[in-house]
């Protein structure tokens, strides 16, 4: 026959439940920034020929793409205007220079809004022919958490947690 076992109330001391609380609400923080994260992607220019690597790339919006000539005289440049690179990019308030250049060189450009954009080398191509290439950003911007997003439930659900753990340390 089975017998009703009587239930005593949380014996966990108010030392323990603190690091307890501070360690969820901490991996819940992670959790959250680790889904924010852009993703850099890699466009090689020239080497064996006049072309970019990949030529066509589909990113998310906020993604960055970094262009990185890896032999040959050329930059990258926006059909739209938006950016000029080569050894840094212009206007990008660190010496940036976008003209063309056979040095080996790196630029990264973050593409934060959907859409469509073409880029060329300015010395082999135009907009469209030649060396050129585009990339599609998918649909729109992730959203930011908003003040009853994953943090504030965490939060919340914390201060359920504390708020019953004491009434029941209250009780026995």
């Amino acid at each position: 026959m089975n017998q009703p076992v009587a239930s005593e109330p949380c014996s966990l001391p108010l030392r323990q439940i603190v690091p307890l609380s501070l360690r969820l609400l901490l991996l819940g923080c992670l959790l959250l920034s680790l889904s924010a994260h852009a993703t850099t992607w890699i466009v090689q220019v020239g080497g064996a020929g006049q072309a970019y690597n990949p030529q066509f790339l589909t990113i998310e919006p906020g993604d960055r793409v970094r262009f990185a000539n890896i032999g040959g005289f050329h930059n990258v440049v926006a059909d739209n205007g938006a950016f000029r690179c080569a050894r840094g990019c212009d206007g990008d308030g660190q010496n940036g220079n976008g003209n063309a250049t056979a040095q080996l060189w790196t630029a990264t450009v973050q593409f934060p809004t959907a859409g469509q954009f073409g880029y060329f080398c300015e010395p082999h191509g135009a907009p469209g022919q030649g060396m050129f290439g585009a990339i599609t950003v998918r649909g729109l911007p992730p959203r930011p958490v908003a003040a009853g997003g994953i943090g504030s439930a965490l939060a919340l659900a914390l201060i359920v947690f504390w708020v019953a753990l004491i009434r029941l340390r209250a009780r026995g």
